[in-house]
């Protein structure tokens, strides 16, 4: 006999129990794995078949469909995922029908997962244990996914103390688990089961896959929660977690944050740049809020520079892909404000020489506040686009390129550089024919740049452009002046 689409604890409560009913139903699907039970071990059997209760997919709506595709940017292929239940998982599942050879352990079986099982998405053979196999432990689904499962030997559902056991979904390498939660505060302390005093669930089982998942080979951990709750009104990225709710998910438990204003990378961030990056993600009209917030609990620098309203929102669309001459694959984005770490690291990792060219300056210190007013900007009146190398989920700057504008000219200003071990490799022309892209959007006429005289790259570099160049040379300094060319 099979116990079907409940698995979980209904197999422990058969052993443990000391009189057994069971309920023959025709329409109750034959599962492979630990569900099975004897005859013997049952006291009475009752034959009524009746309908399966059916749940349901809730339609994702614009939101969930954002999340879903950043999501879609952090799973690779060949993960082995665990989802949870709702319109966000479902968007989520929908946004990887373009990867290849998934694997699933987890909780819960959704038709989600069973869609991209039918679309071979998830074929489970890149698996570290389970092979093959399709690991859940109950299912919540329609008539079709229920049929799907029956007796289908690519599906198993154990018991929950396998399938949420950490030290076994550790087990897994490139283990990836996505959960959602109520809210979380700028430190990465997550609750899933209350709003202060007020519970809304138990704890379930997104703390037992979150922490395996940190502990298995390559695994990733992501909180995909929309920013704002009730209509709109609040926001779920909170200064502090309220007094009485229960940390469902502590800092050190999640790598990723997903909102449909983008992903934080937390791990092995300090508090000021994880207050930051989730700062970056909360609805737009909650940041200056959090911002004043976090000053107060001394989370973030006194004198955090913030630009408020549509002129500070960040043009995801700007992004884009690009592939230099020697085949390197850059990422090109406009600047956030949390990127003031990454262009830390960038500036410190220039050679003296670079950085001179650059500044036209033998200051070499880049403190918080020559920082921030590269990632603080006004994207109507200035932009600034990293050229990023990605590993291993993690960003990497390899060139910085900028321009200001001069509105009574319709001119900017530009600056380039790209650090040292990436120089010729086709960086700064990918960076520069961005530049000039976007500036002709805004319908500017042209560039000026000050170009130290002995800089023969970067002076060759705007040549080779095709820009109507004028110069004027000063001191061991190149002022050029630049206009655009028609098409």
């Amino acid at each position: 006999m099979s116990l079907g689409v409940s698995v979980d604890i209904t197999k422990a409560a058969v052993e443990n129990a000391r009189l057994v009913i069971a309920q023959i139903n025709e329409n109750m699907p034959r599962v492979h794995g630990d569900g099975f039970i004897h005859i013997e071990d049952v006291d009475f059997v009752i034959e009524h078949n009746e309908p399966l209760i059916e749940y349901e997919n809730e339609v994702p709506d614009d939101i969930a469909y954002r999340i879903g595709n950043y999501v879609s940017r952090i799973v690779q292929d060949g993960d082995t995922i665990q989802v949870g239940y709702g319109s966000i998982p479902n968007a989520i599942l929908l946004s990887l029908r373009n990867k290849k050879h998934l694997g699933v352990h987890t909780e819960l079986l959704t038709d989600g997962i069973v869609k991209l099982m039918k679309e071979g998405v998830i074929d489970n053979t890149k698996k570290t244990i389970d092979r093959g196999k399709t690991v859940a432990t109950f299912c919540m689904g329609t008539r079709e996914t229920y049929k799907f499962i029956d007796d289908n030997p690519s599906v198993e559902f154990r018991t929950i103390d396998y399938t949420n056991n950490p030290l076994v979904i550790a087990r897994h390498d490139n283990m990836t688990a996505i959960n959602s939660a109520l809210e979380i505060d700028l430190t990465g302390q997550a609750t899933a089961e209350s709003i202060g005093k007020m519970f809304y669930s138990g704890i379930g089982g997104q703390a037992d896959f979150m922490r395996g998942a940190i502990l298995a080979r390559n695994g990733k951990t992501i909180l995909a929660i929309q920013s704002t709750g009730k209509n709109g009104k609040v926001s779920r990225i909170v200064p502090h977690i309220k007094e009485g709710a229960g940390v469902t998910l502590n800092r050190g438990d999640i790598h990723y944050v997903v909102t449909e204003y983008g992903v934080a990378y937390l791990h092995g961030k300090n508090i000021r740049e994880r207050a930051m990056e989730l700062i970056s993600i909360a609805h737009p009209k909650f940041r200056p809020w959090l911002i004043q917030e976090a000053k107060k609990l001394n989370l973030i620098y006194k004198d955090q520079a913030f630009m408020p309203g549509e002129k500070g929102k960040y043009p995801e669309e700007l992004e884009t892909y690009r592939t230099t001459k020697t085949g390197l694959e850059i990422f090109l984005r406009p600047i956030k404000i949390s990127d003031e770490p990454l262009l830390k690291d960038f500036f410190y990792k220039l050679s003296d020489k670079s950085l001179y060219h650059r500044f036209i300056s033998t200051r070499k210190d880049m403190p918080h506040e020559r920082l921030q007013s590269f990632v603080v900007i006004d994207y109507a009146k200035e932009m600034v686009i990293l050229a990023v190398i990605k590993h291993d989920g993690k960003e990497e700057v390899v060139g910085v390129g900028q321009y200001s504008i001069d509105e009574r000219t319709y001119t900017a200003e530009v600056a380039l550089v790209v650090r040292d071990d990436y120089q010729n490799r086709g960086i700064g022309t990918e960076l520069l024919s961005y530049l000039t892209y976007l500036a002709k959007r805004q319908g500017l006429q042209g560039f000026t740049a000050e170009v130290l005289a002995n800089n023969k790259p970067m002076l060759h570099l705007f040549e080779k452009m095709g820009f109507g160049i004028e110069r004027r040379k000063e001191g061991g300094i190149c002022e050029l002046r630049m206009r655009f060319r028609a098409g």
